[in-house]
């Protein structure tokens, strides 16, 4: 895969409105991109805990001290469970600060976007537009959505790695996560032999 990290907006130059989706406007794709991320995350609040999950589990620790033991039979809820509300409130708002073609499109790639924290949207793309500027940060965010997870102190301290790794996710996403976490390996791989020791590349490839 050929990745060029000289290119700043990658395809996604004209597409970006720069926050001129007006807001109170319905979407058209509201409904499809809540669609996409249920369907990705159905809820599992209604799941029932199975009868026999506690089978095989120690109830006393050495001490003769009882553990506790879930007496709830219904399971909790886990981070993707968002109401339909939320997530048509959260996408309104990536569409108003990405545009709302962008905005499907990122969900398309990555649903659980729209569980993020809709607050940090603008003022993290504001720190990431001072580091890289305004089109090159779009266009990062657009080919890595999960940077939309980034607090705004954290993209502050962003720098060259979070733009190439952007050219990476975007380039690797057709092929699925296999071949994302090898390249990721073999970028991270000096850094991992010298806190492990382990000789990582000699080790698998025989060099």
């Amino acid at each position: 895969v050929e990745i060029n990290p000289n290119s700043s907006a990658s395809g996604f130059g004209g597409l970006f409105a720069k926050g001129k989706s007006p807001s109170g406007k319905s979407l058209k794709t509201i409904d499809e991109a809540v669609g996409v991320y249920l369907n990705k995350y159905p809820k599992k609040t209604d799941r029932s805990r199975s009868s026999n999950a506690d089978w095989g589990m120690p109830t006393q620790d050495l001490d003769k001290a009882k553990y506790k033991v879930a007496k709830d039979k219904q399971m909790g809820k886990v981070f993707s469970d968002v109401d339909e509300s939320n997530l048509k409130a959260t996408y309104q708002e990536l569409a108003k600060v990405y545009g709302e073609d962008v905005a499907f499109q990122m969900v398309k790639d990555q649903p659980l976007i729209l569980a993020a924290s809709r607050a940090n949207f603008q003022p993290s793309l504001e720190a990431f537009i001072v580091n890289f500027g305004d089109e090159e940060a779009r266009a990062m965010i657009a080919r890595n959505p999960g940077l939309l997870f980034v607090k705004p102190s954290d993209a502050e301290s962003s720098e060259d790695l979070t733009m190439k790794m952007s050219y990476i996710v975007a380039a690797t996403r057709p092929f699925g996560p296999v071949l994302l976490y090898g390249l990721l390996l073999l970028v991270c791989e000096p850094a991992i032999e010298a806190v492990s020791g382990l000789p990582i590349r000699q080790t698998l490839f025989g060099f």
